[in-house]
């Protein structure tokens, strides 16, 4: 919005409910998923160091974020790499390739990896993870699966207590996601 819509919103709200608003700056926040499955391998190989990851990107469900899971043999992989490599894979946002935004609405799932007995380290498949998932959003991109989500607000709203009931409802009404936050 412009200022001069801003003013007449908070004029508005002042008017009609008590309420004194301030506006911040405005920021447009985006957020990227892919829209077919992608599989990525991330292969770490310096000297003395070995580690390689394969993982599948797969579109989930609208709002459920990034979830992880594992569909890779232990006879193939140990477990304690295999749970290694899903902590390095849940530990940062994954930023998406079209303009640099958090990846969401996606399932990363453990394939298969490969370690060796006496080269391997835990660092090594934490650089394997996180090159396999910027593998496959490479490759989702260049098969034009990469989608940029339409943008989303983030915003501070501050109510009195009796406003609190309106307010929620509002926000659920227009599907909104909020962290509750009590100031006394």
């Amino acid at each position: 919005m412009g200022a001069v819509q801003l003013e007449v919103v908070r004029e508005l709200l002042q008017r009609r409910y008590g309420l004194a608003l301030s506006f911040g700056p405005g920021r447009i926040l985006y957020k990227e998923t892919i829209d077919a499955p992608q599989m990525g391998i991330g292969h770490f190989e310096p000297l003395h160091h070995y580690a390689e990851a394969h993982l599948l990107l797969e579109p989930g469900e609208r709002g459920s974020g990034v979830v992880f899971g594992t569909r890779c043999s232990e006879d193939e992989l140990d477990r304690n790499w295999q749970r290694l490599i899903l902590t390095n894979a849940m530990e940062r946002d994954h930023l998406g390739i079209l303009t640099g935004a958090p990846l969401t609405d996606v399932r990363i799932t453990l394939r298969a990896g490969r370690a060796h007995a006496k080269h391997t380290e835990g660092g090594d498949f934490r650089q394997a993870t996180y090159r396999a998932v910027r593998q496959a959003l490479m490759r989702a991109r260049e098969q034009g699966h990469c989608v940029l989500l339409e943008p989303w607000y983030h915003f501070e709203l501050a109510v009195p207590a009796d406003k609190i009931g309106r307010a929620l409802a509002d926000l659920t009404r227009m599907r909104a996601l909020w962290l509750a936050r009590c100031d006394g």
